[in-house]
């Protein structure tokens, strides 16, 4: 399928992606710290809280990084 010229579809193809990238880092984080709460240091909830927001920071990191590079390649 022939990728769209249409700028309106390239900018929801980013904001998805980007979207996509935060959720996903959110659901791993979560996912490690509660796998890490429940079979390893038994630290109910501060492994679950500590892997939501490295999640988050690395969501945040990945979106920033992709807006840069969408950024840079439209120039």
């Amino acid at each position: 399928m022939p990728s769209s010229q249409d700028p309106m579809f390239a900018g929801l193809g980013q904001a998805m992606r980007v979207g996509t990238d935060l959720i996903a880092a959110l659901i791993v984080g979560g996912g490690v710290g509660w796998v890490v709460d429940t079979y390893l240091l038994s630290s109910t909830p501060w492994g679950l809280v500590l892997g939501l927001i490295l999640g988050l920071v690395t969501g945040i990191r990945n979106a920033y990084r992709t807006a840069q590079r969408w950024d840079n390649s439209s120039r």
